[in-house]
């Protein structure tokens, strides 16, 4: 609505007829289409009043339309209601006069019929071509120009530039530069964006909707099966079985980091695998030295059945395919493969689906074997490891029975004492902590007593028309007779590291996952994932050998002799001078030892003649003011107290001392005031090479008569 005031250069377009009319206009027509849903752009209002007023040429050749969809499609149905009671009425009248024709008189019937027959069949062509003339004429009737070619654009405002019933140009945003530049642009002529690019025709603005809605609807698809799939449900994570690990795996379906783990965890199930199998082969080859079993020369052949992509089922169908008809009888099957392939969900699979089935685990033998070798270690009371010995172990054997027992196979032991059957003590006694302390001790000793024994309960409950399932590694199982032999295998090694990484994650996000609920247990397994990623190790990058030097032309060579040749020659001048400086130094202690043996006595040096070197040294260098005020002590001393102070510290003076120093000390007296003009001067003084090398008690007993103003020579003669 136009502020009050203000002029509203907006023009709004009342019905089809009225759109009709503003086409007309020869100048520049810039339409705003928009609907009721978002209503006009007002807040291009201000731009347009500013294109009117300021732009040259604007106010006589340009028109601004307000076009609402909304007003336009009430007035098109308005329109085709009109058309169709009109159309209702001119039947109505066609009606009319026919029957009136038949009233007023009748034509002969036989002649009527014939011609009616015949005008009917041309009516009915004629009506159908009438009606599709009808319907193309109604079509291009009641359609709205140029504008239903552009409703599918956007369903938020926009501006079409119209010029001769044309389309010049289109602007599809609120942008007041953008619109004036496109205003000026039309008027002169020119286009500012491709107008060609978005005029589509009414057919493929349908088709286009209908690929978008049909690409958001398949988004929406992956999507929530991305969800399901990722979200695995409580229930399955409970189940802690291959519909787990399978669920797992396909949630983490194109995780690195999953990838990693995976690899991984491979590597450490071979290494185990190699490790276990060692360890067995060592325990056969034992029994093989004592001579429990033979050595095989030639290992027997078995079924290998790739179970990537294959659920347990189809793994237990296959084998029971190859069985063929052995089941119906009884037969012995053994079952092999790397840790992580599946064996013990198969064999569980098998169990259910073959009649007469049961499985056999020799834990339990080697159990019963380690409690009968305690007790005897307890009663001989020696180690268990004597216990061992092939004769005790032929009768620990002996105490083990396989028969049937109650209907039912069974094993029984019989010694030390003890009279059970394994099926009642297998989760006790057989698990004490004495046996379970003792079992890998006992294995690597006795793989060859329990490879026989098994072969003969297997062979016994085979011909009692049982199907025995043997589950174990390669190393004991060829010691089974059995034609019946089956290996699981994968092509994708990785996969056994994706079946036993997600157990991992199964089994610990349990417990957190029943916590969240159905619907957030994919951050669950995210949250466990990331605390199973093994550490980055980097690996330091091996450092670049040293390049070889070229090796030095001959002229090169001979510059290089030259340069070691002057290095030699520097040194050896450095050792002379070194030699030289030593003399030298040699030659100066010499001197100032000389020096010193001459000891020089005077009264305010003090200096004992038995001072050694290393004692405290004594600054004894005085200034004018300290010698001024040490002569005014002395004046106010007492005669007996400067005797007292003029006695040296270790040796008395004579009478010839003391009469020095009292002419020294007149002296002093009248030299005082030249000294202190002269003292700058003695301190500018720098001492000679001589006296920094002599001795520092020497420099003492030096500096003290220069300091005074009288050299010895003088105090002699004066005295």
């Amino acid at each position: 609505m136009a502020g009050r005031g203000k002029k509203e250069y907006r023009l709004q377009v009342e019905g089809v007829g009225d759109w009709l009319s503003f086409l007309e206009f020869p100048g520049l027509t810039v339409a705003e289409i928009y609907s009721d849903v978002f209503g006009p752009c007002d807040v291009m209002r201000p731009t347009i009043e500013k294109i009117k007023i300021e732009e040259e040429g604007a106010m006589e050749n340009v028109q601004f339309l307000q076009v609402n969809l909304s007003v336009m499609d009430r007035d098109v149905k308005r329109r085709m209601a009109e058309e169709k009671k009109r159309e209702v009425l001119f039947e109505a009248e066609r009606a009319m006069l026919a029957h009136r024709e038949a009233t007023m008189g009748r034509i002969e019937e036989k002649e009527e019929k014939a011609k009616e027959s015949q005008e009917e069949t041309d009516d009915k062509k004629d009506d159908a071509e009438e009606e599709e003339n009808t319907e193309d004429s109604k079509n291009d009737k009641f359609r709205i120009p140029i504008v239903d070619d552009y409703t599918q654009i956007s369903p938020k405002p926009f501006f079409l530039f119209i010029k001769n019933k044309e389309v010049v140009d289109l602007l599809n945003s609120a942008n007041p530069p953008l619109m004036r530049l496109m205003t000026r642009n039309a008027l002169h002529g020119q286009r500012t964006s491709g107008i060609e690019d978005r005029k589509v025709s009414l057919a493929e603005k349908i088709a286009m909707k209908k690929a978008r809605a049909a690409e958001e609807k398949r988004r929406a698809e992956e999507e929530a099966a991305l969800w399901a799939r990722r979200n695995v449900p409580v229930a399955i994570l409970e189940l802690q079985n291959s519909e787990t690990s399978g669920s797992i795996i396909r949630a983490f379906q194109g995780s690195e980091q999953f990838d990693v783990l995976s690899k991984k965890t491979t590597e450490e199930i071979k290494k185990r695998d190699e490790e276990d199998g060692n360890k067995l082969q060592e325990g056969i080859q034992v029994a093989i030295d004592k001579g429990v079993l033979s050595e095989i020369k030639e290992e027997p052949q078995s079924h290998r059945i790739d179970v990537i992509g294959k659920s347990p089922e189809e793994v237990a169908d296959e084998i029971i395919e190859i069985l063929q008809d052995a089941p119906d009888k009884g037969c012995v099957m053994t079952l092999e493969g790397l840790s992580g392939t599946g064996k013990g969900t198969t064999v569980s699979m098998l169990k259910k689906k073959l009649p007469n089935a049961t499985t056999w685990s020799n834990g339990d033998i080697f159990r019963s074997i380690t409690l009968l070798a305690t007790k005897h270690a307890e009663e001989k009371k020696v180690e268990l490891l004597e216990a061992l010995t092939p004769d005790n172990l032929a009768g620990f054997m002996a105490m083990l029975k396989f028969d049937t027992f109650d209907d039912m196979f069974d094993v029984e032991i019989n010694g030390f004492g003890i009279l059970e059957r394994v099926s009642k003590v297998n989760k006790t006694l057989l698990k004490s902590p004495e046996v379970a302390k003792n079992i890998p001790l006992v294995a690597s000793k006795t793989q060859g007593e329990v490879v026989l024994f098994v072969r003969g309960a297997v062979a016994q409950m085979a011909e009692a028309g049982l199907n025995v399932l043997v589950e174990g590694r390669r190393a004991t199982l060829n010691y089974i007779d059995t034609p019946h032999r089956f290996e699981l295998v994968m092509a994708d090694e990785i996969e056994v590291g994706r079946r036993r990484a997600a157990q991992r994650i199964g089994a610990k996000a349990l417990e957190p996952a029943k916590a969240a609920g159905d619907g957030n247990t994919w951050g669950v397994l995210v949250g466990i994932l990331d605390d199973m990623q093994p550490p980055i190790v980097h690996e330091p990058e091996p450092e670049p050998e040293p390049e070889p030097e070229p090796e030095p032309s001959p002229e090169e060579k001979e510059e290089r002799k030259k340069e070691e040749g002057k290095k030699e020659e520097g040194k050896k001048e450095e050792g002379k001078k070194e030699e030289g400086k030593k003399e030298e130094g040699k030659n100066e202690e010499g001197k100032n030892e000389e020096r010193g043996d001459e000891k020089v006595h005077t009264p305010d040096a003090r200096v004992e003649d038995g001072k050694q070197e290393g004692e405290e040294k004594v600054d004894t260098t005085e200034t004018a003011e300290d010698r001024k005020q040490a002569e005014e002590k002395k004046e106010n001393t007492k005669p007996e107290e400067k005797k007292e102070e003029a006695k040296p510290e270790e040796k008395k003076e004579d009478i010839t001392t003391v009469e020095k120093k009292e002419e020294a000390k007149t002296e002093e007296k009248d030299a005082e005031p030249e000294e202190k003009d002269a003292e700058p001067e003695e301190k500018k003084e720098e001492p000679k090479p001589e006296e920094n090398n002599a001795k520092p008690d020497e420099k003492k007993v030096e500096a003290k008569p220069e300091e005074k103003g009288a050299k010895p020579e003088e105090q002699k003669e004066e005295a």
